[in-house]
């Protein structure tokens, strides 16, 4: 019995220290939009700290080279050393010369990013606007371990200003309870800005527009709010928690993160230009429902990126936000990216392809996209059009997302048949683990679609001389 209670108490302690062990507190004290020193607290494992890297011309460390006066004292304020530093390719790490845990770290960030030309742009690392300053998370947060169970951070503010995040408190400017992940991998945006907020069920959406686009906020928001009811009602329900965009005036480009986008924009902001910026704003709010409600239990970005891809097409043209010409253009689009995936990326399969998302981009959303609508299409023809792909995405909704349950790929073949009422495993066989070639009018006669190509040249329409079943689905895709 003794043994056995000395047994507990030691994974009590072990318990205790492992949640003592991954705590970080920062505190974030802003002067101006130039200036920001940071102060944290935190354990350290293997006496390092580090920061993510994308490097720049110029700037071979990358955001790094933009942290000033770096101090680092033990629990008792005493002085520590630091021994060296190391560019691993990925991260920058600082080498210190201790052998004490916890540690205290003291810094300022030189805001210096939007000098500079990033690989994927400014919008995804920080940039400065006449009323404040964006920054992602890793890159305003240096760390002592990737998978920190228990950050803090507290925000001192001039007396105008906020702070606009995904993160939820009850205390404005202190957070708590966060992942290391919800840390790093998000977008903030803090100044004397308006935010604005769209709600839908148990879901917030904070909006930040940049100063040049507040006279277009009406149209934005009239764009976003009827798309985002209708991805909740596909859905079912919305997801609990809230989800932060960033949007200022700049050439289009964009970043996703954990709960946040940051998104640039050209004016003028018109049902013209809607095409991009507001597919784009539908594309990342339905990742709300497929990406961060739906979650894999394996790697699986053909789903996540090719199913809302076309899901963003289809709802856009049920809610009429967009014409026929376009909804038909962007699926054209689709199949052009896959084709040239064929020609100029490697010969692998569209479910292999998600091991490299960044490099493999062309395949995940062309043919993601593409097989998104010939199940689609598959399934509306063996159940008369009385069902789709969205009730394979309900389904997996209400009975894995909401019972905290990851999904993989069996999943979605499993739920697929069971809404079609027959076996299309054969389609996943062919086209998602395996390399097949997809010949895309095969399917969409079935749906009252052509698809006319030349290379890269394609062209949508409906088939003329098809039956009255396979044009009422065509009609259904294409928003009619």
């Amino acid at each position: 019995m003794k043994t056995i209670v000395k047994q507990m108490l030691l994974l009590l302690l072990f318990g205790v220290y492992q949640l003592a062990f991954s705590q970080s507190d920062y505190q974030v004290t802003v002067t101006d939009k130039d200036n920001i020193e940071v102060k944290a607290t935190m354990f350290t494992r293997d006496n390092q700290i580090h920061l993510p890297i994308m490097a720049t011309e110029g700037l071979s460390d990358g955001p790094a080279e933009l942290i000033r006066n770096l101090r680092v004292t033990d629990a008792n304020g005493k002085p520590i050393s630091i021994s060296g530093t190391k560019n691993n390719g990925n991260y920058f790490s600082w080498q210190l010369d201790t052998s004490n845990a916890k540690i205290s770290i003291h810094y300022e960030i030189e805001m210096l990013h939007d000098q500079y030309n990033w690989p994927f742009g400014v919008e995804e690392i920080s940039y400065r606007t006449s009323e404040g300053f964006m920054i992602i998370g890793r890159y305003l947060f240096i760390v002592s371990e990737w998978d920190d169970k228990n950050c803090s951070v507290s925000f001192n503010l001039p007396g105008s200003w906020q702070i606009s995040s995904p993160w939820n408190t009850s205390t404005p400017g202190r957070y708590e309870g966060l992942s290391g992940l919800e840390l790093r991998d998000n977008v903030l945006f803090i100044g004397n800005h308006q935010e604005e907020k769209v709600v839908i069920g148990d879901t917030e959406l904070k909006l930040v527009l940049g100063p040049s686009l507040q006279e277009d906020k009406s149209k934005i928001l009239e764009y976003l709010e009827p798309n985002m009811k209708a991805i909740g009602s596909l859905f079912g329900s919305a997801p609990r928690g809230s989800y932060l965009v960033v949007i200022q005036e700049g050439e289009v480009a964009g970043g996703a993160f954990n709960q946040s986008y940051s998104m640039m924009i050209e004016k003028p902001v018109n049902t013209a230009s809607s095409a991009l910026w507001g597919h784009g704003m539908i594309h990342e709010t339905f990742h709300l429902w497929n990406g961060r409600g739906l979650v894999p239990s394996e790697q699986m970005e053909w789903f996540k990126e090719g199913l809302t891809e076309y899901m963003s097409i289809r709802i856009q043209a049920a809610t009429g936000s967009q014409p026929r010409k376009i909804i038909e253009k962007k699926i054209e689009t689709a199949y052009r990216r896959y084709f040239l995936s064929t020609m100029m990326g490697p010969p692998i399969s569209l479910q292999e392809a998600g091991n490299n998302k960044n490099q493999n981009r062309m395949k995940i959303y062309g043919l993601g996209t593409f097989i998104a609508l010939v199940l689609d299409v598959e399934i509306r023809h063996a159940t008369a059009n009385k069902k789709g792909i969205e009730e394979v995405l309900r389904l997996m909704y209400q009975e894995m997302a909401l019972q905290g349950k990851g999904y993989n790929l069996n999943d979605v073949i499993s739920y697929t048949n069971r809404v079609a009422g027959t076996d299309l495993t054969h389609l996943f066989n062919s086209y998602v683990t395996g390399t097949n070639v997809l010949k895309p009018n095969k399917y969409l006669a079935k749906g009252g679609l052509v698809l006319n190509t030349f290379y890269d040249d394609a062209y949508l329409s409906l088939l003329e001389g098809a039956d009255e079943l396979a044009l009422n689905i065509g009609r259904h895709i294409l928003g009619e």
